[in-house]
């Protein structure tokens, strides 16, 4: 994304009962299947952002959320409903 000068490379995706969805629209199908199913509604939204410096190559960016990602994947699912 960006405004103006200033950059920002964004991933976003959906956890819910230990599915990781990047569809919204599959996202909302299983939030409905499972208030049926399991009787819950509740999930996460997870968005990582980092802003790309002055010149720097997207691909450095994409590098530096790709760790990050890597590195707290196994933290969130203390955080996240199951």
């Amino acid at each position: 994304i960006q405004k103006g000068p200033v950059k920002q490379l964004v991933y976003y995706w959906f956890q819910q009962r230990g599915r990781i969805i990047t569809n919204e629209y599959l996202a909302k199908w299983y939030l409905f299947w499972d208030s049926i199913r399991k009787n819950r509604t509740d999930g996460a939204l997870v968005r990582l952002v980092t802003q790309t410096k002055a010149g720097e190559p997207i691909k450095e960016a994409d590098q530096r959320l790709v760790e990050f990602a890597s590195d707290i994947s196994q933290k969130l699912g203390t955080y996240i409903p199951g």
